[in-house]
């Protein structure tokens, strides 16, 4: 198998989400390039819709957006579903306790046994009537008029902290303050800042200036770091010169590079600029000797999506790899900590977890062997990958969810060389 070739890739899924939420509460129309639309993103457009908003697919991954306004949604019919996103979860958590109707927030199965305590605790105590079921979804929201000058987030999640920041969006005459527990990825406050809201960081808060509306906005939308990451490990592993195109460099987003690096990856990033107020450039990926590192709790938010991948990559390198502070891998579509422990010992490769992280040995020979995937479509896309690059005896047990991030996965990978026989 040759892997080599140039490529675009889907529309980042942190940004498509973002740019569905902020655009649907602007006053005008906005148009979004390159948005995902995947099974993840769907679901938070299909929840604007219910809420009242306008919003038009285009061909080529394009949609148009009627914005609102600030207080234009208007009360669905029947509950809000976020299938399988976290992210919408989370997110409109925040948006929905500040709007004056009722409403109710579920998901799949698997999303449902996902921890919702750490955003509903927060905001329930500064006020906000929300009743969730043991700590999950599904939750109720009842009209409450509350507000919060300053609101803590104890956990290393984006997803929390915007939905404190879609909360401030409604305190229209005082400055709010969102204080995190270590800084993670900025997309909402970037793209605010494109919307005409001022925002400013310092050190582990961001504080948020009142706001009367959003300005519409033109947008274009980079390509998805955290899914290139299985492009980047096949071609780490088989390529002869590999070239991933207008991928997001956000600094937040490029964890996973920076460790590579440290492994001895051939990597650069060439043509770096800014675009609508994120880094974006193209990633350079050629055949690499790895070696092995050790990663601690102040790498961990900064490459949380690529940990699977990262892990498969870990048991082809020279050396021990380690893994400590990564407790809220634990919580992502599946338990991935376990679900990879599960992975390389179904495949008689040797890996020691713990509580908060693990420690694999390198070089490993992996044998044929179905892995199970627990419907986590990255556990799943690693299983793939170990297919094309390791042992074409492998077999993930359901590729069906990789549709929930990535749905163009296996026509990119055929666009490079690599066809994957199911």
């Amino acid at each position: 198998m040759k892997i080599e070739g140039t490529l675009s890739i889907v529309g980042d899924k942190s940004l498509s989400h973002r740019a569905v939420i902020l655009c649907s509460l602007a006053s005008g129309v906005s148009r979004i390039k390159n948005i995902l639309l995947s099974g993840d993103t769907k679901a938070t457009i299909q929840i604007f819709r219910q809420l009242g908003v306008e919003i038009n697919e285009i061909n080529n991954n394009e949609v148009e957006i009627h914005g609102v306004g600030l207080h234009g949604l208007r009360q669905p019919e029947g509950p809000l579903n976020a299938v399988n996103s976290g992210t919408t979860a989370r997110l409109l958590t925040g948006l929905l306790s500040k709007q004056n109707f009722k409403s109710e927030l579920t998901g799949s199965t698997q999303l449902i046994k996902r921890p919702m305590k750490r955003i509903v605790k927060p905001l329930s105590e500064k006020g906000a009537a929300i009743k969730d079921t043991r700590g999950k979804l599904p939750i109720n929201f009842e009209p409450k008029d509350y507000k919060f000058e300053s609101i803590y987030s104890d956990k290393p999640s984006a997803q929390v902290k915007s939905g404190f920041l879609l909360a401030s969006l409604y305190h229209d005459e005082f400055p709010t303050t969102v204080i995190e527990e270590l800084p993670t990825r900025d997309h909402t406050e970037r793209m605010l800042n494109l919307m005409g809201v001022n925002t400013v960081r310092l050190g582990n808060s961001i504080t948020i200036e009142p706001v009367s509306s959003l300005r519409s906005i033109n947008y274009t939308v980079p390509g998805d770091p955290s899914s290139a990451a299985f492009l980047i490990a096949l071609g780490l592993m088989k390529s002869k010169k590999l070239i991933i195109k207008d991928v997001l460099l956000n600094e937040r987003r490029i964890g996973f590079l920076k460790i590579l690096k440290r492994m001895n990856a051939k990597i650069s990033i060439e043509n770096l600029e800014v675009r609508d107020n994120e880094s974006v450039g193209d990633i350079h990926v050629s055949k690499s000797n790895l070696s092995s590192v050790e990663i601690n709790k102040e790498d961990v938010s900064d490459m949380v999506d690529e940990f699977p991948i990262f892990t498969l990559l870990a048991t082809q390198a020279k050396g021990v790899t380690t893994v400590i502070g990564a407790g809220e891998l634990r919580i992502k579509e599946s338990d991935r900590i376990e679900s990879m422990e599960n992975f390389i010992q179904s495949l008689g490769g040797d890996i020691e977890v713990n509580p908060d992280g693990f420690k694999v040995n390198g070089l490993q020979k992996l044998k044929s062997g179905q892995i199970k995937t627990f419907e986590d479509h990255r556990i799943a896309m690693t299983g793939v990958i170990a297919n094309l690059a390791i042992n074409n005896g492998i077999k993930p047990d359901n590729i069906n969810c990789i549709s929930d991030s990535y749905p163009s996965f296996f026509s990119d990978l055929e666009k490079i060389g690599a066809n994957y026989d199911n």
